[in-house]
């Protein structure tokens, strides 16, 4: 589930809205997080920064940063110069929350285009505000990125499609636990596999038919 999203100047480093859906399960994560939330956003503003001093097109800029417990999501939209970003569980999908990103960008950039030049010469950021009810919408409450992967065949079947040799062990084990209920994270800790093979291994098994998302 996304913990925040936050809408950060990159001309000023002024946040101009923050959106919360979830608390962190403690202090410490809390603060084990943020030192290197910041310190990804405050580089793509110095990337971008660079950028223009030297006058060159500035494209969209997408940064991922995973951790143990956490993904980090940074979007910078180049017709607003402002940076979209996420924190959310580590084991929300990472393709649906890139997407999330960029369609609140286009959304804030549609509503509130003459804002920001309001905003850019008096600070007045009070008109953001009504964003936060779209992006509650467009993320689901802060869900979309939720990730269960349920089995679609019962054992016996799936019992026969390893004798075949179509999937191999491994690949049987993470379906065993594709129970709707568990996420590729957990199903990763439960199996002690890293979560890039989990991540392949579902892929595969969703194009057998084996499992849905």
């Amino acid at each position: 589930m996304i913990y925040k999203i936050y809408l950060i100047d990159s001309n000023s480093g002024i946040s101009l809205l923050e959106s919360s859906f979830k608390e962190f399960k403690d202090n410490k994560a809390e603060e084990g997080l943020f030192p290197g939330f910041f310190n990804a956003i405050n580089r793509t503003i110095d990337s971008v920064q660079a950028a223009m001093s030297t006058g060159r097109k500035i494209d969209e800029i997408l940064r991922i940063v995973e951790a143990e417990d956490s993904i980090i999501v940074i979007f910078f939209h180049p017709e607003s110069a402002i940076l979209f970003c996420s924190i959310s569980d580590a084991d929300d999908d990472i393709s649906c929350l890139k997407d999330i990103m960029r369609k609140i960008a286009t959304r804030f950039w549609k509503r509130h285009k003459a804002d920001l030049k309001i905003f850019r010469s008096t600070t007045d950021k009070s008109k953001f505000q009504s964003l936060i009810v779209d992006i509650e919408n467009l993320t689901m409450g802060g869900k979309i990125a939720e990730f269960f992967p349920k089995l679609l065949v019962v054992k016996g079947v799936l019992d026969k499609i390893l004798s075949m040799g179509l999937i191999d062990e491994i690949d049987y084990r993470i379906a065993s636990k594709c129970d709707g209920m568990n996420s590729p994270l957990k199903i990763a800790k439960e199996l002690y596999e890293d979560r890039l093979k989990i991540r392949e291994s579902i892929v595969k098994l969703k194009n057998l038919d084996i499992i849905s998302f």
